[in-house]
């Protein structure tokens, strides 16, 4: 958890610099992989700060923006068979618990602002809940005149967004909130209204300031369209990211939108039936093709399979095949693509450094990745994926800087200048890795501005 400067830090922080400008960088190409957690189902294997049988496979993680991952766990030890592990590289543990032959949660987990949601694992429209990172209730939301259904996601202030259940066989996004003690849910677009004309919604995603993007089949005109919806006075205004007929054949079903509106998707070209990860800013931008299938080894067609990620640093990261024969972490802005993880890389882990990718032999192979990504503001990405032992582990990978030192922030690398500082100033006014270069690492006080004054006064080779 980030901590808050004191009056001195800031009194150093200001004589670095006066003010301070964060200007768009280009795609990281290094980045700092630290493991958060790793589940073991082997007897001879421990897990790290999860049960000793324990299984994370096929569950999605989500990040917040201080670099904290909740994750959904399978469990098979004490009677518990299922929980929801929330942490980040420097601690973590289970915050919830359950025992149930059946499913008691889904993998819809969100992390926003210290407050966690959770999906009911029922068949059918359920409910869902919010909690402190302690694991304290803090709101139930029971079926009420919607149904949860899918597509759970936190906004500021800890409301709720999802696609539900209307009437008997109708579905609608709904946001979902307490005023005053009074529960209040804004129906945002639904089937059962003919003028918003939709016969079909698919996982739709919310960002914090409660703007909805969603994968919709309309009733006439396109056979899919992705529609945005922006919160207004007393309503939603919308605007169309896509739609199939011109540039785009047909999309992938899931969607997202970062804290400031952009969205991102996947899209079949019309032109030569490729697939292309896309960015649409808002309603007046052009869609920015993020990456193709082709570029730097990625198969086509397995861009079809899972949906990317966005922030509002225009940041896209997706998973995908590549020609090392397994999946990896691609990460884009439009101008530049990396490939952050994959096949015949290490990561560092609690056992030592450590090949990704488990060999499950016959058609499966060898796999990298599990579930789904997530990105946050300060251009992290969480991701599970699979280790050579046969684990699976939670990560965290951070931009690193190719500096002399860790005062050379800023391009360009190997000078120091007013361009590092105005970096370093940025990074800790606002709570950003970038400044978190002193121990304990995960805090942002006094000892990053001396290492960094220290660092900056010492200069390069």
């Amino acid at each position: 958890m980030r901590e808050i400067p004191t009056p001195h830090a800031f009194t150093i922080a200001a004589v670095l610099s006066a003010a301070f400008v964060v200007s768009a960088q280009a795609t990281p190409e290094n980045w700092d992989i630290r493991l958060v957690c790793r589940s073991s189902l082997d007897a001879g294997i421990p897990a790290y700060r999860l049960p000793q049988i324990s299984s994370l496979s096929s569950q999605y993680v989500s990040l917040d923006e201080q670099g904290r991952v909740a994750i959904r766990a399978f469990l098979g030890a004490g009677g518990i068979t299922e929980g929801v592990f929330v942490g980040d590289a420097n601690g973590g543990g289970l915050v919830l618990t359950a025992s149930s032959t059946d499913p008691v949660w889904t993998t819809d987990v969100d992390l926003h602002e210290g407050y966690l949601s959770v999906e009911d694992g029922t068949i059918g429209p359920g409910g869902a809940d919010v909690y402190d990172l302690a694991g304290n209730l803090l709101q139930r939301y029971e079926v009420g005149l919607y149904g949860v259904d899918g597509s759970v996601s936190l906004a500021d202030g800890g409301g709720i967004g999802y696609r539900a259940a209307a009437g008997f066989s109708g579905q609608a996004i709904v946001f979902d909130e307490y005023v005053a003690g009074k529960r209040v849910q804004t129906e945002v677009i639904s089937t059962l209204d003919a003028a918003d004309n939709v016969s079909f919604i698919l996982s739709p995603a919310m960002n914090a300031t409660r703007a909805f993007v969603a994968n919709t089949i309309p009733n006439t005109g396109p056979s899919r369209r992705i529609r945005v919806f922006e919160p207004d006075a007393g309503g939603y205004t919308e605007w169309v990211a896509a739609e199939t007929g011109g540039e785009f054949s047909s999309f992938v079903n899931s969607t997202a939108i970062a804290n400031d509106g952009r969205v991102a998707f996947t899209a079949r070209r019309t032109i030569d039936s490729i697939w292309q990860v896309s960015r649409r800013d808002d309603a007046s931008s052009p869609v920015v093709s993020i990456a193709r299938g082709g570029d730097m080894g990625i198969v086509n067609a397995n861009l079809a399979n899972f949906p990317p990620v966005v922030n509002s640093s225009g940041l896209v990261a997706f998973r995908v095949e590549d020609a090392a024969g397994s999946t990896a972490l691609y990460v884009g802005d439009g101008d530049s693509l990396v490939r952050v993880l994959g096949y015949g890389d290490t990561v560092m882990t609690d056992l030592g450094e450590m090949p990704v990718g488990f060999d499950f032999g016959g058609s499966t192979g060898v796999q990298v990745m599990n579930g789904v990504v997530d990105i946050n503001a300060a251009d992290q990405i969480a991701f599970a994926c699979f280790l050579q032992n046969g684990t699976i582990g939670v990560f965290v990978a951070t931009p690193a800087a190719a500096g002399c030192n860790p005062a050379d922030v800023a391009e360009p690398y190997g000078v120091l200048d007013l361009a590092d500082v105005q970096a370093f100033v940025g990074a800790f006014v606002a709570g950003g890795p970038l400044a978190d270069i002193a121990e304990p690492f995960g805090v942002l006080d006094l000892a990053d501005v001396q290492a960094f004054i220290g660092s900056f006064l010492a200069g390069c080779p």
